[in-house]
């Protein structure tokens, strides 16, 4: 399947823009400050770590998939084995796109369907080697 020409047309006009509008600061008031001096600490303090919850299965076949799409650099294969570091964006690659379903997040995900968008090639997504 192809692009149609319309969204090729309409990313034309859009990226040039990118960056260049005017960037207007929010108002700011006394309880909307008082919140992000509470929450702020603990946002920046848990942001990294939800990477912690992620889990590898049996189902793991070593290929490496999830390494090579990770957009952070942040997966290594130790002993053959997904590692996350400190650094996951949260993307979800490596759950949707591995091939056994072997990662989880949680609970949860084990249950779920995963997604690949079927328009963009595994190819596409894997970081060149440096």
């Amino acid at each position: 399947m192809t692009f149609l020409p319309r969204p090729k047309k309409q990313l034309a006009e859009i990226v040039p823009a990118i960056g260049k509008c005017g960037h207007k600061a929010l108002p700011r008031s006394l309880a909307g400050s008082l919140i992000h001096a509470i929450a702020y600490p603990w946002f920046v303090s848990h942001a990294r770590t939800k990477a912690r919850e992620f889990t590898v299965s049996d189902a793991c076949t070593s290929c490496g998939t999830c390494a090579e799409i990770c957009p952070a650099d942040n997966i290594e294969l130790v002993d053959k084995k997904p590692v996350w570091k400190d650094r996951c964006e949260l993307c979800l690659g490596c759950i949707q796109l591995c091939p056994t379903q072997a990662i989880q997040a949680g609970p949860k995900t084990a249950t779920r369907p995963r997604y690949h968008n079927p328009e963009i090639a595994l190819a596409d997504l894997k970081r060149s080697k440096k």
